[in-house]
């Protein structure tokens, strides 16, 4: 597991890279892939003590090229809206996605910045007009209907000093320990590793803590991912299957 976490990390900072763009500004290419299989980019200045890192409006910008209008839709904003307020990042006139930290932080402030991106991205899939309700909310009505208790959008610190967000928290009871879970609506290789990641770097720092992946299996998922999801011990569940696992999230 140990070499699982540094190869991940040494991933990351061999696919980073930065150039100078004008006005202080500075762009780095992360290896992180959009809908669009872009990679993911960032926008970095120095004001004084503290760090803007902006997207530079694209996040927003290739969803509404995709037939997203959030302005349109209460229920698509409300979701924006709630992805940017777990992750601690804001929206401004220009529909970029930024947040403002000091030097000491920064690492961790663009860590979130990444996950609130891929996030955000992932609403893609409200493109399609059948779309009626998102996967994160199907999964709390599931647990509700099933009684399954739970906390949403926790934050854990793992033992590399990133604080890694989870979909779902269910609290130790009885003789069943904490765990944590992340749904993955699409599920794509590029994505898996950072997730297993932060299963393994949580569970360094809280060795009583399950982690759980449920995947939206409505697509086919790829092979490679299921692959490493059971090579790396980490258990999930396709989301088709959610009725002959809940045994694993009820008390």
């Amino acid at each position: 597991m140990k070499q699982l976490v540094e190869s991940y990390v040494e991933w990351i900072k061999k696919s980073l890279s930065l150039r100078e763009v004008g006005n202080g500004w500075h762009e780095v290419v992360t290896p992180f892939l959009n809908h669009k299989n872009d990679m993911v980019e960032l926008y970095l200045k120095k004001q004084g003590d503290q760090v803007l890192l902006s997207d530079g409006g694209n996040t927003l910008n290739e969803l509404y090229l995709s037939g997203i209008e959030f302005n349109k839709s209460k229920k698509r904003t409300e979701e924006l809206n709630s992805i940017m307020r777990s992750f601690g990042v804001q929206k401004n006139g220009e529909d970029e996605i930024f947040a403002v930290t000091d030097v000491k932080r920064f690492p961790e402030v663009k860590h979130r910045l990444i996950q609130a991106i891929l996030s955000i991205d992932d609403l893609f899939v409200l493109a399609e007009p059948k779309v009626e309700s998102f996967f994160i909310e199907d999964i709390a009505d599931f647990f509700d209907t099933n009684e399954v208790i739970y906390v949403r959008d926790n934050f854990f610190t793992g033992k590399s000093g990133f604080s890694h967000k989870f979909d779902f928290t269910i609290p130790k009871i009885k003789n069943k320990p904490e765990m944590v879970i992340r749904a993955i609506n699409i599920p794509r290789k590029d994505f898996i590793g950072g997730v297993i990641w932060t299963f393994e770097d949580t569970r360094d720092a809280r060795p009583n803590t399950n982690g759980m992946v449920i995947l939206n299996d409505k697509s086919d998922i790829p092979l490679g991912i299921l692959e490493a999801l059971k090579q790396y011990k980490v258990p999930f569940f396709n989301w088709s299957q959610r009725d002959d696992n809940l045994t694993k999230l009820r008390a």
